[in-house]
């Protein structure tokens, strides 16, 4: 689900916000992973993890995360 997001944002004009509290978090992941540079917000409950977040921003997607893109499609042929 991650490397669908990042298919995702690859295909679309950058920068790219992201909304959905699920994709928040896959973004924290791709982020996390060296594949995108994005804004992400922080949780409005920190002890928890949770709370209403607004939206994460994608500058860009990363060597790596190219790299990461081509894997993924060359694997799947």
């Amino acid at each position: 689900m991650t490397m669908d997001l990042l298919r995702s944002i690859a295909s679309t004009r950058l920068p790219k916000s992201i909304t959905s509290p699920e994709d928040i978090d896959r973004v924290r992941i791709l982020k996390a992973a060296g594949l995108v540079v994005a804004f992400v917000p922080a949780p409005s409950r920190p002890l928890t993890l949770s709370g209403i977040e607004k939206a994460a921003q994608v500058l860009t997607i990363t060597q790596k995360g190219y790299d990461e893109l081509r894997r993924s499609c060359s694997s799947h042929e």
